[in-house]
């Protein structure tokens, strides 16, 4: 399987969104209480126990956090900025948009966010490849997405034979790659006959299929619709090739280990925001689509086909293993690792300990 990228800026006006943003002085006696007094503190929480745990007792904090365009926790910003519902519990969202989540863990790296997100494969990849540095730590699934069909042209594209030789949209460093190479494995394909252009949004993926100038591209169910308005088709699902999405939030283990019981309260109130939006989610569909310009019926449509709770689940540790297993079989980084040593759920477990259920094996 091959790479190439498309070297051309192409703008498109689109009318939707898609899934696809003080030291203070004294002497020194004081600076020496001060900072003994924080180690009492610090330890005081990073050893609270679940039963202990209130979110009300948790200070007020600001959080950084990067989406992507939809998803979750971009709509729990669009949900407080319209109700203040995260404000009024405490909890200032900073966010940043980003094109894909592999870009949240860049982010992340320049100390830009505090939390972010990834696919299995993007995160896995990611941490692969800067295995002697990385600090990243999965703390939560946010599920497992199984919506997601490669859309093709069917001027072009007839059989999955067809796409050997074909323009295969895809978009660097992300879990395209892994289906597109898991696509090849299960049909048997040539390698060196999938050819990936890499593209930098869904947006630019649509404009070339709007332009019958690509054959495939990996899209979810909310935005079929644009593709299929362009004439594309969905031709294999990601389960066909046995290979669902599992999502997860990522931070550095530093920032998990300093911010315990506020990441603990940003996953609870966040629950409670996603609690709150499917109990008036008509409402909240056209707050959507005011700033998103996607339209109610398909925030609706995308909302209801997504888990919105947190968890983490053996499942979720043994998709892990097996993406890191099959990324090391095809060269993608040197050394094999396990992803155990990669996950804090520490934050989780204080807030809802019987939603930690995973055990490295």
């Amino acid at each position: 399987m091959k790479k190439r990228n498309i070297n051309r800026l192409i703008a498109v006006v689109l009318g939707f969104g898609l899934s696809i943003s003080t030291v203070g002085c004294g002497n020194q006696a004081e600076v020496t209480e001060e900072l003994e007094n924080a180690s009492v503190d610090v330890e005081a929480k990073a050893d609270i126990a679940p039963e202990d745990f209130n979110i009300d007792d948790v200070g007020e904090f600001t959080i950084r956090v990067g989406v992507c365009s939809g998803d979750n926790n971009h709509y729990l910003k669009i949900l407080d900025d319209h109700t203040g519902f995260l404000k009024d519990r405490g909890v200032n969202l900073e966010i940043t948009e980003f094109a894909a989540g592999i870009n949240t863990i860049d982010a992340i790296t320049i100390d830009q966010l505090d939390i972010g997100n990834f696919a299995d494969y993007a995160g896995i990849n990611r941490i692969g490849n800067t295995l002697a540095d990385t600090d990243l730590r999965a703390l939560t699934m946010t599920g497992v997405n199984t919506s997601y069909n490669l859309y093709v042209n069917p001027n072009h594209i007839k059989t999955v034979d067809d796409l050997e030789g074909a323009v295969l949209l895809s978009q660097a460093g992300v879990v395209f790659e892994y289906e597109y190479g898991k696509l090849i494995e299960t049909y048997n394909l040539d390698p060196e006959k999938i050819v990936l252009t890499n593209v930098s949004s869904a947006q630019e993926a649509l404009a070339l299929a709007s332009t019958n100038s690509a054959d495939s591209y990996w899209v979810n169910s909310q935005i079929a619709p644009k593709f299929e308005e362009a004439g594309w088709v969905p031709l294999v699902n990601i389960a066909d090739i046995g290979a669902p999405m599992y999502g997860f939030l990522v931070a550095n283990n530093t920032y998990l280990e300093a911010n315990k019981a506020e990441v603990a309260k940003f996953l609870a109130v966040s629950e409670e925001g996603f609690a709150y939006i499917d109990e008036n989610l008509d409402e909240f569909a056209g707050w959507v689509e005011e700033e998103l310009g996607l339209k109610k019926d398909l925030v609706i449509r995308g909302w209801n086909e997504r888990t919105h709770n947190y968890t983490f689940t053996q499942d979720g540790y043994e998709d892990l293993k097996s993406v890191e297993a099959w990324c090391y079989k095809n060269g993608n980084f040197p050394t094999e690792f396990d992803p155990a040593d990669f996950i804090n759920t520490d934050s989780l477990t204080l807030y809802k300990p019987e939603e930690v259920t995973w055990q490295a094996k």
